[in-house]
């Protein structure tokens, strides 16, 4: 792999920039749009299709040959570039669409294969967090790092539960790793947005984030903010993370081990 991290903190920048005027854009329509299901428990507004055709725009002019893999419109421009940009343009949308103040924009890049930078915007808070390989993790320009708690039983914990788990044997999975991520911890929260999750323990507000249920596009960002903050980000049980795996593991490191234990129970 052609590594070039000064070329990825450029392109952090820029990203940073395009992740600003859709978050101007969010907030005017915050409150003022309706939802439609995509499918039972998947919502999607116009603020959705309009934040990410913003996205869109501002890596387009900027990066003409880069691919952009979005949520709700696919893979756009050329497919065969080194370089993709892998877009959520409203991550939490049914927080947003309810009103519910926990929501953001995320833009990850990976290049090669490998994820090389990340922004993710709350608009409402305007708080931004990015990061790009080898260059740290800031928020609002300061840098950050993940928590130096050493122990579970010290640590707060979120996850991603998926909609419609339903009362099969994915609920009952599902049940069980809440059971065992709340037992003897400072317990654990549903926020409804990973990438936030991810951007929570970069900034050492928690310590783990796990999910069984995610999409590139929901963590590719904050896998990055993670990892250039200290922390590591694997699979649920400790394989190799991959952009497009269905499961993750984010942790402040000192405490991976002992999830990895609780998410093998």
């Amino acid at each position: 792999m052609s590594e070039n991290p000064a070329l990825y903190t450029e392109y952090q920048r820029e990203a940073e920039a395009i992740a600003l005027r859709a978050g101007e854009y969010l907030r005017g329509v915050f409150g003022k749009v309706t939802a439609r299901e995509k499918k039972p428990g998947d919502l999607v507004t116009d603020a959705d299709l309009g934040s990410q055709d913003l996205i869109a725009e501002g890596l387009g002019r900027a990066f003409p040959d880069h691919a952009i893999l979005g949520e709700e419109r696919g893979l756009i421009a050329e497919a065969g570039n080194p370089f993709r940009w892998i877009v959520d343009p409203i991550d939490g949308t049914m927080n947003f669409a309810h009103g519910f103040p926990l929501w953001c924009v995320s833009i990850g890049l990976e290049h090669e294969g490998e994820l090389v930078a990340g922004v993710i915007l709350d608009p409402l808070q305007r708080r931004l967090w990015s990061a790009s390989k080898n260059a740290g993790t800031f928020v609002d320009g300061e840098r950050v790092h993940v928590s130096t708690a050493t122990t579970l039983s010290s640590s707060l914990i979120t996850t991603g539960i998926p909609a419609d788990f339903g009362t099969g044997s994915d609920g009952e999975r599902q049940v069980g790793l809440f059971r065992r991520f709340s037992t003897g911890t400072h317990s654990v929260r549903r926020t409804g947005s990973s990438a936030l999750n991810l951007a929570f323990v970069a900034m050492g507000a928690c310590e783990v984030f796990y999910s069984t249920h995610v999409n590139a596009w929901d963590v590719a960002a904050g896998v990055v903010l993670v990892r250039e903050a200290g922390g590591i980000v694997t699979g649920l049980h400790g394989e190799p993370y991959l952009v497009d795996a269905p499961s993750i593991l984010a942790s402040n490191s000192l405490v991976h081990t002992e999830a990895l234990a609780r998410a093998r129970d």
